[in-house]
Parts: structure tokens; sequence; C-alpha cells
């Protein structure tokens, strides 16, 4: 299928063309206005919202009740005594949806909405659970904590980076509770992990890898079975597409959303966080990258603009870098290992252990170690329960924001140098993007012009 309007140049516009454009824009737009940062240390005006008590139970709605949103519905609904929540309305826009949540969770048509502005309007609702398309993240997101509500975001943070740096403005403003949705963050063994680092057992750090990949018989990632009674009038097409290109009523990109660059970044947003996020955990001080580098390439599924494999090469300040992989169809990964100048950790992969291993030359210094814990590995309940608890402490939660735009700025990044044939390197104080002889790469947007792969 063709690239969706504003996604694809025209086919003789070459990359040099495309980054020489890119450099005219950045003289004109420069990132400062991209990236607006507010002045922190001066009192800001709290958001509205409940003060909520240790023992007060918790409001929570959702935006978007696809297949996300359901499953947070689900979840949340079997564990709701045990957090003290009340489900008390639903947000999609698509009606079938809308009933299916709406019945789920036993509201009236009065609590169902299709606009979420309409629903963060309520006083009652202290939480909303943000399930949307990627496009519709950041919107959501800030509407609602400005709202005084708190936040439980799915993956990816948002669809781009300058909307990213608006979300985390918006936390630090507001102050409320925002938890970026992986789960993997919760496991024990990434915890032990950054205290073994921070207690200076591995020496420096020096690289860390890990992957996510799968694999099935049809080839069929991301390709969903569209749902026949679906039609113009039973869906508000016009809000779903957002701020994407406009393009006319297409159930299959509703359906099948993951397989094309107007609503995500493929592999990069929807795969590689899992993996991304507990790995900066276990460093123990999570940092914004010094230099990103990605390929992609799309040679066996070509029903789909994203690619089929990536591979992602982040380099920190500190010396340290991750690779990361992703493909869809080879199931064979990387172990997830961190490797430092004294000693090297291995974690097991679908279970809460993390071994230390010492380098030869370090034995007489350090000894072998190992860490179990008999929970599960990346239940999706202990996340939504460390979010509600937080809410009600006041606490930093494990994947929170500060995490979340760290490992954005990453993925983000790494979308453009594999779109865009790329080494960039980032400046955290300015948040500019540049290459290695100092031009400014302006971030992708939803007005982003970029030429197909090659």
């Amino acid at each position: 299928m063709n690239s969706t309007p504003n996604q694809t140049a025209n086919p003789g516009e070459s990359r040099r063309t495309f980054i020489k454009k890119a450099a005219t824009a950045a003289a004109v737009v420069s990132t400062a206005n991209l990236f607006k940062t507010p002045v922190y240390g001066q009192s800001q005006a709290p958001a509205p919202g409940r003060v909520l008590g240790a023992n007060d139970r918790i409001n929570v709605a959702y935006i978007g009740t696809g297949k996300q949103g359901m499953m947070h519905i689900t979840i949340e609904k079997k564990y709701a005594q045990d957090n003290n929540i009340a489900q008390v309305a639903v947000c999609d826009v698509y009606q079938r949806h809308l009933d299916m949540a709406r019945n789920a969770i036993g509201v009236s048509e009065s609590s169902a909405y299709k606009d979420h502005r309409k629903l963060l309007e309520r006083k009652d609702i202290d939480a909303i659970v943000a399930a949307p398309t990627d496009p519709w993240h950041a919107q959501v997101s800030i509407d609602a904590l400005e709202a005084g509500k708190h936040v439980f975001c799915e993956k990816p943070m948002t669809r781009y980076l300058a909307e990213a740096f608006e979300v985390y403005d918006a936390v630090k403003k507001t102050g409320k509770t925002y938890v970026i949705g992986s789960q993997g963050c919760m496991d024990a063994k990434w915890h032990k992990a950054a205290e073994w680092v921070k207690a200076g057992k591995l020496g420096p750090l020096v690289w860390g890898q890990g992957s996510y990949c799968r694999n099935n018989k049809n080839n069929s990632e991301w390709t969903f079975p569209i749902d026949p009674g679906m039609n113009e009038q039973n869906i508000d097409w016009e809000r779903w597409l957002g701020k994407t290109p406009k393009i006319p009523f297409n159930p299959e990109h509703y359906f099948s959303w993951h397989k094309y660059y107007a609503y995500n970044s493929g592999i990069i947003g929807n795969l590689l966080p899992h993996r991304f996020q507990p790995l900066m955990l276990a460093t123990g001080d999570p940092e914004f990258p010094r230099r990103v580098a990605a390929t992609g390439t799309r040679k066996v599924s070509t029903d789909r603009e994203i690619t089929d494999t990536t591979h992602l090469l982040a380099e920190f300040p500190s010396g340290l870098t991750l690779a990361v992989v992703g493909t869809t169809v080879n199931e064979q990964g990387l172990p997830e290992v961190l490797r430092g100048r004294k000693a090297t950790l291995h974690f097991a992969s679908s279970q809460n252990r993390v071994e230390l291993k010492p380098e030869a030359i370090f034995t007489d210094e350090l000894e072998a170690e190992e860490f179990t814990d008999p929970q599960p590995t990346e239940r999706i309940e202990r996340l939504e329960k460390d979010f509600f608890d937080c809410i009600r402490s006041g606490k930093q939660p494990v994947a929170n924001v500060e995490l979340a735009i760290r490992a954005q700025t990453v993925l983000c990044l790494a979308e453009m140098s594999e779109r865009l044939g790329l080494t960039l390197f980032f400046d955290p104080k300015t948040r500019a993007i540049k290459t290695g002889d100092g031009r400014v790469v302006p971030p992708l947007s939803y007005d982003s012009v970029v030429p197909p792969m090659g």
C-alpha cells in the first residue's frame, strides 16, 4: 500500500535534498521554540484535582478503549478492591469499542464519551489511563495533567520528540503522578542490578545489549482483521486522525495502524521500549543520549511502511553504549547483558533473576553473586498498583517521567536515524539535535516529509 500523504516525499527527492532542507528549516525555526523549557525552581500554580489520602478511593477513567485499553480495564477491574479504585468513565471515537468498555465497567451512557475533553471536565475523576493511538498520547496526557488528573500512559510516551518534552514539562508544572506503561520496569532484577552498579561492583559501565524479537508463520505482525460493522457513522474518523495526515475513511488504517509511519515508529516505539527502559533503569543513573544511530530493513514484510528489522546503538555521556535490536520476522534475540570494567550482569529472559560475574582479572576483588525474586516478570498489574500507590503517597513511581523522557529521546532519535540515514547527537541542555559536523536537524513531526527508505 502506498504511504500516507505527507509521509513520503517525491521519489526523485534524495536524502541529501531533505537534509539540506532540514538544515535551512532549522535556521528559521529555532530548537528553543520547538522545545519550550519552563523555568523550574519558581513557584508553580498547583493543578486542580482532589488531594487523596492513604485510604481514599481513586476514581479512574479510560481514554482509548481498543485492545490495550480493554486490557487495562480488565486487569484493573480484577484488582479494583485491592487497589481501592472505582472505574467511572470511558472514552473512544469508535462506538463499538466505547460500548464494550462501558459495559465492562458497568456505567451508563452518560459516562461514555467520544471527546476526551468532555470526560476531563468531570471533577470526580482522579486519574486516567491513556491508551489511544500514539499520535494522541501527548494531547491526552497534557490535557489530563492540566485538568488535575494523574496519568498512566501506554508506551511510547508520544509519537514525536517535541511533544514528549511538552508532556515532561506539563508533569513538572502540575506535579501530578505520571507513569509510562513499561511493565518490565517493575521487575526486581533491574533494581538489584542498579544497586550493584551504584555500589561500584561493575566499575565504569562499558556497554549493554538487549532485544525484542518475534515471528509468526503468516507474517501477519500488526495486521488485524477489519470489523465489517465499522462505517463512517459509528466512528469519528476526523478525530481519530487528529494531527496525522488527512485521508478518507480507511478501516485498514484504523485496525492495522501499527504498520504506518503516520501513526507510529514501528518496532522502535512498539517493542523496543520494553527492553530499553529496564536496561536504562539497571544502569542506576539513566542518562539522555549523546549519540544515536539506527538501521532498519523491510525485505520480508512488504505490506507495510515500517521496518521489520531494526538495530539501535545509543551512546551516553558516561561512556556506556546500549545495543538494542528488534525484529518481527525471527524470534532469536540477544540476551539482556550489562557489561562493566570489573564485572558483567546477565539477566534471565523469563525469570526475575540476575547474575553478577566478575571479569577474570578482578576475581580477587569481587565474588560472583546471584539475585532471584519469586515474582513473575513483566506483570502489568504491578505497574498499575505502583501508579495508584504513588498517587496516594506522592512518591516517585518506578516508570516515571524522568525515565520516560530519556528513553523517548533515544527512541525518537533512533527513528530519525533509521529513516533519514543519519547519526545524530543530542544536547540535553538546549534539546538540540545535530549531525556530527554540527548541522542542526529539526525533529520529525506531523508535518515532516521523509524520503522513502532505499
